[in-house]
């Protein structure tokens, strides 16, 4: 059995770039996983006792509120050590980097995406799709995937829905290839076996209710950031270094959708995905 927890950063309101980023862990790993992290957070809100609850990435290694007042070096050491610990003994990341230019423009050309212009819908999709290409193929699974999400009140009963239906739109993100009569096809998908190696559907928790989940955020933060950097100033001299040396940590476990049918749904996140981002 697999678990996945993921978490995203960016919105309409801060920019052009969103990432939506998940973290899978083996089930016989988890229990230590979650150990190593609860102790890595216990030891810094103990440090900084002040700043407990407001792990937020995008605030903590920014410096604001409370976190201002830790050295910018221990933060970016937090981070990185986050990073190291996240892909170890067989940690994978799925996701997907958007940016909304290219999302806007992908809903309007009508490849005919099942939820319209959410974004957010479509980065969950696009990356439980993802799961189900990857594990379908490992042989002699033991077991599913539990995914796991950050609460989202307003579009979790949405993904619910989505993963329960099994539109059909979706099936050329993960079908795989076969012989058919001597040919190399892609080989149709039946309801049974849409989305089957998902547990049910997707699972909400809080945040600050689960530190894999605060991981899935620093790992989302850092894509971000690392995106926005491709058009922007840096804030500080070195930024972009740094983040690059972050995603030289992370992008070796990234899983990727490879080779796939000339299908909608390709055609759409090919069109949406952030141009720096590799698909």
């Amino acid at each position: 059995m697999k678990f996945i927890y993921v978490d995203e950063s960016g919105g309409r309101d801060q920019g052009d770039v969103f990432v939506m980023c998940g973290l899978m862990v083996d089930a016989y790993k988890l229990r230590k996983k979650t150990a190593d992290f609860d102790t890595k957070l216990e030891a810094l809100f103990a440090k900084h006792p002040g700043n407990r609850g407001d792990l937020k990435t995008s605030r903590f290694i920014n410096g604001r509120g409370g976190w201002g007042q830790i050295d910018p070096q221990e933060r970016k050491d937090f981070l990185t050590d986050v990073c190291r610990l996240a892909v170890a003994n067989g940690g994978k990341i799925y996701g997907l980097g958007l940016s909304f230019n290219t999302f806007d423009a992908a809903v309007a050309a009508n490849h005919g995406h099942p939820f319209g212009n959410s974004y957010w819908i479509a980065a969950s999709m696009f990356t439980s799709a993802l799961v189900q290409k990857k594990m379908q193929g490992v042989a002699n699974s033991k077991g599913l995937t539990v995914l796991i999400m950050d609460d989202n009140k307003a579009e979790m009963a949405r993904l619910s829905d989505g993963l329960y239906d099994c539109n059909d739109w979706y099936d050329g993100l993960y079908q795989c290839r076969g012989r058919v009569r001597g040919k190399n096809v892609w080989l149709p998908r039946t309801k049974k076996d849409r989305f089957d190696q998902i547990i049910n559907t997707a699972f909400a928790i809080k945040s600050d209710h689960s530190s894999l989940v605060q991981v899935a955020d620093a790992i989302s933060y850092v894509y971000r950031r690392h995106l926005e950097l491709k058009s922007q100033a840096e804030a500080y001299e070195g930024e972009q270094t740094y983040y690059q040396g972050l995603i030289n940590i992370l992008e070796p476990h990234r899983e990727k959708i490879g080779q796939s049918p000339a299908a909608p749904c390709v055609s759409f996140y090919r069109a949406a995905q952030h141009p720096e981002w590799a698909l």
